[in-house]
């Protein structure tokens, strides 16, 4: 799968239907793979973002695979280390 930014769903503090309808959206695009990545505590959201996309919105979709990484920023003089999750999902 190619990732670009055409075809990833950030996820962050908004509420959790914006990105559910994003996916949808993109799905309905045309996109038959998105990406649903998030950092820190936004990894809990993503996660049932997912599961909620999975059970109630498109039942056919498949989790493909799952990255797991990290990043280290520079945060008032420290340096942090940040946790990433990519779900890569496919209808």
């Amino acid at each position: 799968m190619t990732v670009t930014g055409d075809n990833i769903v950030r996820i962050g503090k908004k509420p959790s239907m914006n990105y559910i309808s994003a996916c949808v959206t993109l799905f309905n695009t045309g996109n038959d793979q998105i990406v649903v990545r998030a950092r820190g505590k936004a990894i809990t959201k993503a996660v049932d973002i997912v599961e909620m996309l999975r059970r109630s919105f498109i039942k056919k979709l498949k989790v493909k695979s799952i990255n797991v990484d990290s990043d280290e920023l520079m945060i008032y003089g420290k340096n942090v280390t940040i946790s990433i999750i990519e779900i890569f999902l496919e209808r």
